[in-house]
């Protein structure tokens, strides 16, 4: 289940643009950053697969330009009041094409909302009469110089949703369910499964937190500029020779990758970046899985531990000593100077990334059961992984429902057992895929693609730290 705070933000974005050009801010600490006119740039180690996020830079366009007044303005529109409450849902639903079965549940959710908030936005008008009048400040921000060499875009945030009271937000979940598989031709091969699993979540919102904020790219060349269109052709910072150029191919050319190869690039990419961590010592493997099992139980722990290493490997300076397991990861990703090593640092980050998205991620169900999964059920994790590349390799380029069918031997691991039934249906049910159908069949969802990729992406890279 989302965090309380997640949840009625992306609520508020499905609300108030139907487009998609607004982002949900993903926890309450970036609820204060992302105003109008507040510079961000994308997270530099992150996947073709899941969608990015935005980084703050500690920096507004205030700061990079030449002062002058009056201050530039933000409207604010008039406040929208939303009252929601999601109140209860059960299901019974039939599985798999060549695995007959049945998995059937009641899920109750209460999630009361009652939220008063205010957008601001900056008219064209007055990006408009920003450009005339004020001038980019000489010499520029040290980061810029860094920005400039790695060919990296900057976005201004451009609008903002804020709440106009503190909210007090409640969400509470409950989860029944029972499963049952046979698997035809092999009476030996049948499972059932029965479980519950119960969660609240409460969280205060203070007055004026930031909900969700749309930005614009920032254009830094001779003169600067806001482009309130998209346009992807266009660099923040003109492009300087060769480097230049190979770094505009090289991105042209993994998207044709991506788009020509589907899953095959993903399997490419997750491979590659798992590499850095079967190379480890095998009781080095075994601690820093340990200590990520830790870090689990804690989304806030993980967010702060991805922070910490994106921003160092962005910027080389060597995260700050912290206590605990975060402070232990840490120390483990560091040569004897301190300084990151870059190839593993960046691996992990890269597992966090897949845990942590907010927008495609692992819910925090998934994350318990993963800590089941490698906890107690260490000996199917490759069976999982298999599964899951074999529904993506089926549907990658799918864009609507369709049922289809899987080999019966990729769900023989689930035999007799309750648990292995129970882990498979719940992390595959998290991401929006049901096995339903009024003849036993997947059913594919669509929707379902992005957090399936994180989903395999994340046991793939775990995978690599399990088998010590």
């Amino acid at each position: 289940m989302v965090s309380a705070f997640e949840w009625v933000a992306k609520n508020v974005v499905q609300e108030l643009s139907k487009d998609g050009e607004l982002v949900p801010v993903d926890s309450l600490n970036s609820s204060t950053r992302f105003t109008p006119y507040c510079l961000v740039r994308k997270k530099t180690r992150s996947s073709l697969f899941w969608r990015s996020q935005y980084v703050c830079l500690n920096l507004t366009l205030k700061d990079i330009l030449d002062p002058s007044s009056p201050e530039p303005e933000v409207t604010q529109l008039e406040p929208f009041h939303f009252n929601d409450e999601v109140d209860g849902h059960s299901s019974s639903v039939e599985m798999t094409a060549s695995v007959p079965g049945k998995n059937s549940g009641q899920m109750s959710e209460s999630n009361p909302t009652v939220l008063e908030v205010k957008i601001l936005t900056v008219s064209p008008n007055t990006w408009d009469c920003l450009q005339k009048e004020r001038k980019l400040k000489t010499p520029e921000p040290s980061i810029f110089q860094e920005l400039r060499k790695r060919g990296e875009n900057l976005y201004v945030v451009t609008e903002a949703v804020k709440t106009q009271k503190e909210a007090i937000l409640k969400r509470s979940r409950k989860k029944e369910g029972f499963g049952k598989i046979t698997i035809p031709g092999a009476s030996c091969v049948q499972g059932e499964g029965q479980g519950s699993l119960n969660t609240m979540k409460t969280v205060t919102v203070p007055e004026g937190s930031i909900l969700a904020f749309q930005v614009a790219k920032l254009i830094i060349q001779d003169q600067w500029n806001v482009l309130l269109l998209p346009d992807k052709n266009q660099k923040t910072f003109p492009p300087k020779g060769i480097i230049s150029v190979l770094f505009f191919l090289d991105s042209y050319r993994i998207m044709i990758v991506n788009t020509v190869l589907g899953f095959e690039k993903l399997q490419a990419e997750v491979e590659n970046e798992q590499r850095p961590l079967t190379m480890l010592d095998t009781k080095l493997q075994h601690f820093l899985l340990q200590a990520l099992l830790g870090l689990l139980q804690s989304e806030q722990d993980l967010l702060d531990l991805e922070d910490m290493l994106e921003q160092s490997l962005y910027t080389g300076v060597p995260p700050q000593k912290v206590e605990g397991m975060t402070g232990n990861i840490l120390s483990n990703l560091q040569d004897q100077n301190g300084q990151l090593v870059e190839q593993l640092a960046g691996a992990f980050l890269y597992l966090l990334g897949a845990l942590n998205d907010k927008r495609d991620s692992l819910s925090d169900i998934q994350h318990q059961l993963l800590i089941q999964l490698l906890q107690k059920k260490k000996q199917i994790l490759s069976q999982e992984v298999e599964l899951v590349k074999a529904i993506l390799k089926e549907n990658f380029t799918q864009t609507e429902e369709r049922p289809f069918s899987l080999p019966s031997e990729l769900l023989s691991f689930v035999q007799g057992q309750d648990e292995n039934l129970t882990l498979t249906c719940g992390l595959l049910e998290e991401c929006g895929l049901w096995l339903s159908g009024d003849e036993p069949q997947f059913t594919w969802n669509p929707s379902a693609l992005h957090s399936l990729c994180a989903l395999y992406g994340s046991l793939v890279m775990l995978q690599a730290l399990a088998e010590a």
